[in-house]
């Protein structure tokens, strides 16, 4: 018998086991931090509930699942923050938007300043129509103040106190 230590496993690596990579990934994921559950969903077939309760709690106390499940969790954990900091920027974007941000040096609506800008997040639609006088561009923006609000920079605002942010700009022919 060998006085060697066993090679734990690096967490990023999925484990060779395959059911103990599934456990992992369902106690990570659809199964959040229930090892039960966690041992079912990745395909054992304990004959009672305590038998599952029992196993799957020897299975978290291996180095290996130990570490791939910490590494899991980070995972999921970064690309959470990565999602919260995507949407503070949109709602930063919506919230600071101008109309004046999509105008061309005439003031007119700029469809490339609206599909480009870095602040074309806060446009809800933008049509163009011809009409008999020229060319009718509406733009509609999002709510700012509700983007306010869900940044937590202001107190939802009352119903009679919404603006419109839609604007209609006619260019002559």
């Amino acid at each position: 018998m060998s006085d060697a230590p066993a090679k734990i496993i690096d967490g990023a690596k999925p484990l060779a086991n395959v059911r103990w990579e599934a456990f992992c990934i369902a106690y990570t994921g659809q199964n959040r931090r229930n090892a039960a559950a966690a041992y079912v969903t990745a395909g054992y077939k304990p004959r009672t509930p305590q038998i599952a309760a029992a196993t799957a709690e020897r299975l978290l106390r291996n180095t290996d699942i130990q570490n791939r499940v910490e590494h899991l969790n980070n995972e999921a954990l970064r690309l959470e923050r990565l999602h919260a900091l995507d949407a503070v920027r949109r709602l930063a974007a919506i919230a600071t938007a101008e109309l004046a941000d999509f105008l061309d040096e005439d003031g007119l609506i700029d469809p490339m300043k609206v599909k480009y800008h870095p602040a074309r997040a806060a446009v809800q639609e933008m049509t163009q129509e011809d009409t008999p006088n020229g060319r009718k561009v509406r733009i509609k923006l999002k709510d700012d103040m509700r983007a306010l609000e869900l940044l937590g920079l202001t107190e939802k605002a009352a119903p009679e106190q919404q603006q419109s942010n839609v604007f209609i700009i006619e260019m002559g022919q």
